[in-house]
């Protein structure tokens, strides 16, 4: 079942991709990885404010001060999962917190950027609106403290090879770990 925010969404952008008059085709496997990476092997890597290693993935994140570069303004987290055969297959970003209003109007944007590049979102199993074939797909998730966030994931050409490897050998699916909120030790 659709919520009424995420109807509301759809509706908005359906308007403004016809107001554009064209709708990309969705996902080409030449798409690039956001924040000026490419998908698969990486020459060079920013330091990471904490990097990790789950099965095949190394996880690095990023957080404010250590962002590669300030392409969203409201970025408080980029998180690359760089798979060990196939090089980066993952990019997730997650805002900083934002009142109800800010979140609805970021996420507005940023699906309204999505129709324009990938065409129609649709929503997915896990409550996200995504682009055909899954390779992007954004959320707006609630805090405990009232606040929200805007999730957001792009996944590279070789995802799933490196999922099949990853998700036997993890607690957790390499799809879904986008959604799980990330607590930094100070």
């Amino acid at each position: 079942m659709i919520s009424e925010l995420a109807r509301f969404i759809l509706k908005r952008c359906a308007v403004l991709a016809f107001a554009a008059g064209t709708v990309l085709p969705a996902f080409a496997a030449d798409v690039p990885a956001p924040f000026g990476f490419a998908w698969g092997p990486l020459d060079k890597i920013p330091k990471p404010s904490l990097a990790l290693k789950d099965a095949n993935v190394t996880v690095l994140a990023y957080r404010r001060e250590r962002l590669p570069v300030n392409e969203l303004a409201d970025t408080e987290v980029v998180l690359l999962d760089v798979c060990k055969k196939e090089g980066l297959q993952q990019v997730s970003w997650a805002s900083k917190a934002l009142s109800s209003e800010e979140a609805t109007a970021k996420l507005a944007q940023l699906v309204a950027l999505g129709v324009q590049k990938y065409g129609d979102a649709k929503p997915s199993g896990e409550g996200a609106l995504g682009w055909e074939n899954g390779r992007t797909e954004i959320l707006r998730v609630a805090e405990a403290d009232g606040g929200y966030r805007i999730l957001m994931v792009n996944r590279g050409p070789d995802f799933e090879t490196c999922a099949a490897e990853h998700d036997p050998a993890s607690d957790q699916k390499l799809r879904t770990r986008w959604m799980r909120r990330i607590d930094f030790p100070n």
